[in-house]
């Protein structure tokens, strides 16, 4: 069990977490979301020691063993079965089976385990590390982006893995739908706050959004209640007959806790402008072979077009030429046989993994966009804004950037630029969550063509409407999306076979629809009626309100008069009415939560 009890973490001015108390419990399985900046590396760092906390304390068990997916690429070990083997218990240090069902799982082959762990790319040297860990067997596994530079299949086979996880784990990852597949628990941190439940991660973040809805609408409910009882006291306070109304408001003021406003967090923006094309094809590969060496040949006799509103998703698994044929498209590479031929005007964006190696030198953000041809001031400082480099942001250098500021300094400049074509090789990978739902969004609604290379199940299943399926030695060109990639077979997997034969019930599926309209026209029905008492409760509210203000009127003439029986009556009714207008403010509250949740059931539906 691992306990942190009011932890404060802060980096000079900038305080990650105040007072943050968090569990995970036995078994817990919880996936960690925050946006980029908020910490959740930081969070992983906190818990191995790594750095130290400011203020609290947390408590681990002697006994309790903790492993985390390391991020440094060096080994000890001469080859990569010892380097990986080297991670398990030590009563298991001769069971490598174990090792070699990871590695396998993984994407490595046999023939991988006597070679060098420095002989693979850093990609598949992130994937030791990965499986280092998963062979472990900890209590608290702490997974940071472990699908970054995973392939589909390895990803899918990590997801099984997780499930199957009999221990705890930490998860952060920008792919929500895996996070949503392997979490019995789902954390974010938020406003220097972690919040955690037990349930998906979506179910999560709707409720903080319900919560924080709720908090605005009562904050300035509660502001008019105050400046309305100010009021009160202001013109009352001199009259010594209503000097026992005015002191109980003061009284009331001062009970109240003031509820500041929340701070609005910037929302992060994508948008890829396109140049219309009206021809036949933007771009047609004939017959293309290509290797890295004549003997070794990557890509074979592949053919494929280009069509304007073409979204193309590439998968498979990694070292099988999924990027080399991005690399083709862009022209960054050149067929040994075969053709490639491109409407003459074409213009592309390119979005590589291969920039992730630069070695920056004093380039700025600022700079950096202002590198795109024909970028003006005024633009590129919007676009900075757009991905949330605002102030003295812009002029950080590149080089001290993180993996996900500078994915969104390269998907910036990209916006400052109009193409027919977007080639994308992983786009979605070091970026938030909430990044990569806004990226899918802005890929859906691009009036270019697309071709993405993406082991991204959501982006996937939302954009592309053609795929490139690289599967053992063979390349298929397939029309339609990914779901109906899924829906025929897709990788082979039981999964998606048992999902086919519980659709096959055709009484079920009709008794199941039937229910669902008819839990549909229930909700509309109530959000109705519920959208409806509000209108009128706020509208006997405003009726209310005009009548205190003609009885504070009376009063004051009263008071003036010294007319002490009109001065009693008229505070009793002045009560009854604020009371009534309190019950119905009550009721408004209770009543936007609902409408809250039935918008939410009905959008889901």
């Amino acid at each position: 069990m691992l306990h942190l009890h009011s932890i404060s973490k802060s980096y000079g001015h900038n305080p990650l977490f105040s007072e943050v108390s968090f569990t995970v419990g036995e078994k817990e399985k919880v996936g960690i979301m925050g946006r980029n900046g908020y910490g959740k590396s930081t969070f992983f760092r906190l818990i191995t020691g790594e750095e130290s906390v400011d203020d609290g304390h947390i408590e681990i068990p002697d006994w309790y063993n903790i492993r985390k997916l390391e991020q440094h690429l060096r080994f000890e070990k001469k080859t990569l079965l010892e380097q990986v083997s080297s991670s398990l218990p030590k009563i298991q240090q001769k069971e490598t089976w174990r090792a070699k069902s990871i590695l396998m799982g993984l994407g490595f082959s046999e023939e991988d385990f006597d070679k060098s762990p420095f002989e693979f790319s850093s990609g598949f040297q992130v994937r030791i590390r990965l499986a280092e860990a998963l062979v472990s067997e900890c209590d608290l596994l702490l997974l940071d982006e472990p699908t970054n530079y995973l392939d589909i299949v390895s990803l899918r086979w990590l997801r099984n893995f997780l499930r199957a996880w009999t221990k705890s784990f930490l998860l952060i990852t920008h792919d929500i739908t895996f996070m949503e597949s392997v979490v019995t628990h789902s954390a974010v941190i938020h406003r220097g706050k972690i919040r955690k439940m037990k349930g998906e991660p979506q179910k999560l973040l709707n409720q903080i959004e319900k919560d924080e809805n709720v908090y605005e609408k009562t904050r300035i409910g509660q502001k008019k209640k105050q400046a309305k009882t100010e009021h009160f006291i202001k013109n009352f306070r001199a009259g010594a007959r209503s000097a026992g109304l005015v002191q109980s408001r003061i009284k009331m003021l001062e009970k109240q806790d003031t509820q500041e406003k929340l701070q609005k967090l910037p929302q992060i923006k994508f948008h890829f402008p396109a140049i219309e094309f009206h021809g036949d094809h933007l771009l047609r590969a004939w017959n293309i072979d290509f290797g890295y060496t004549p003997e070794e040949i990557l890509i074979h006799q592949l053919c494929l077009e280009i069509n304007a509103g073409d979204r193309i998703g590439i998968i498979g698994r990694n070292g099988k030429g999924k990027s080399t044929l991005l690399h083709l498209l862009a022209e960054k590479l050149y067929p040994l046989s075969g053709h490639l031929k491109k409407y003459h005007t074409l213009t592309y964006g390119y979005f590589g993994q291969e920039a992730e190696g630069i070695k920056w030198g004093s380039e700025t953000i600022l700079t950096e966009l202002h590198s795109v041809k024909n970028s003006k001031e005024t633009e590129v400082r919007n676009i900075a804004a757009s991905l949330l480099f605002t102030g003295n942001d812009v002029k950080k250098k590149i080089s001290d950037l993180s993996g996900g500021e500078k994915a969104r300094v390269r998907l910036g400049k990209l916006m400052l630029q109009k193409n027919h074509l977007l080639l994308l090789d992983e786009p979605t990978n070091h970026l938030d969550i909430e990044s990569v739902q806004k990226l899918i969004t802005s890929f859906a609604n691009f009036k270019g063509a697309l071709v993405i290379v993406s082991h991204d199940e959501r982006l996937l299943s939302r954009v592309v409407n053609k795929l490139v399926v690289f599967d053992e030695d063979k390349i298929s060109v397939l029309n339609g999306g990914y779901d109906e990639f899924l829906a025929n077979g897709g990788w082979g997997d039981d999964e998606n076979l048992s999902k086919r034969g519980e659709n096959s019930h055709d009484e079920n599926n009709e008794s199941d629809n039937k229910k669902k309209f008819r839990e549909r026209k229930e909700n509309q029905k109530r959000l109705r009626q519920v959208i409806s008492r509000q209108e009128n409760l706020e509208k006997e509210n405003a009726e209310i309100d005009e009548k205190i203000e003609k009885l504070s009127f009376a009063m004051h003439k009263a008071i003036r008069k010294s007319n002490s029986p009109l001065v009693a009556k008229t505070g009793k009714e002045m009560k009854v009415l604020e009371e009534q207008m309190e019950k119905n403010s009550d009721e408004i509250e209770k009543l936007v939560l609902e409408e809250i949740e039935l918008e939410e059931k009905l959008l889901l539906e």
